[in-house]
């Protein structure tokens, strides 16, 4: 049997998450879990905290893997260009915060990311993908651009899957999540802060068990460097971000 690998949801920061379950017309349930290291200043590392069911489902064009969805306008046996929309976790609540002056900043919220990608696929080079997504429900009016690269191995029950990438933010969607208004830094004693867009680099890794010819288990790992826009926000902590994440899943 044969495995296909998705990039689900970012968690934290960017949280890389692969499931490798369903096949076409095939449905597989599960959970998972994922976890990151600190990231807003003050807030405890629970709060980065993420469990949620995960669906995956294929249907010719059509398809649904964790916490994304997409249509396949154009596929060939290398090639894929889909319209794509996904849950973006990556929010801040003021109230999550021990810091007197971060809990004068207003609340940054999730939202719904929705937009095109293309993919590439072969046996020769791995896999490449490419994602140009907008925030849909207008949170941040901004763009996300994801670039990954990946070479997915299969050893019997067992699959690792090695990748590494970077995401391009605009300023809409850097100055929302990571910036400080004058009315904030008034309220709060922060400093002002406006960012610029920024390039984000990681390295990551996936892996897969298959139990049984239903029961699969998968978890991973990504590490991600802040470029300088965010990093020196005042409401971010580190200059990195560590992601794990696990989860089990029967497929039907």
């Amino acid at each position: 049997m044969a495995y296909k690998n998705f990039s689900v949801v970012p968690v934290g920061l960017l949280l890389g998450l692969t499931i490798n379950t369903a096949q076409a017309d095939d449905f597989s349930l599960g959970l998972t879990a994922g976890w990151s290291s600190k990231f807003y200043k003050d807030v405890d590392q629970n709060k980065n905290d993420l469990v949620f069911p995960n669906i995956d489902y294929e249907a010719g064009r059509f398809w649904f893997h964790g916490l994304s969805t997409g249509y396949d306008l154009l596929q060939t046996p290398a090639d894929s260009i889909s319209l794509v929309g996904y849950y973006l976790p990556l929010s801040f609540k003021a109230h999550d915060s021990h810091s007197p002056a971060m809990r004068q900043l207003k609340d940054r919220r999730s939202t719904l990311m929705t937009g095109i990608r293309y993919a590439h696929e072969s046996l020769s080079i791995g896999k490449f993908e490419t994602t140009l997504a907008t925030d849909a429900l207008g949170t941040s009016n901004g763009l996300y651009w994801s670039n990954a690269w990946s070479y997915p191995i299969q050893l019997g029950s067992f699959g690792i899957e090695p990748a590494v990438g970077f995401n391009w933010n605009d300023r809409k969607f850097n100055k929302y999540y990571y910036g400080v208004s004058s009315e904030e830094a008034a309220r709060s004693g922060l400093r002002k802060y406006t960012p610029g867009e920024s390039v984000t680099p990681y390295a990551e890794v996936n892996m897969n068990y298959m139990l049984t010819e239903n029961w699969n288990i998968y978890s991973g790992a990504r590490y991600t460097l802040l470029p300088n826009d965010v990093k020196k926000s005042p409401m971010i902590v580190k200059d990195s971000v560590l992601s794990l994440w696990t989860g089990i899943s029967y497929l039907f």
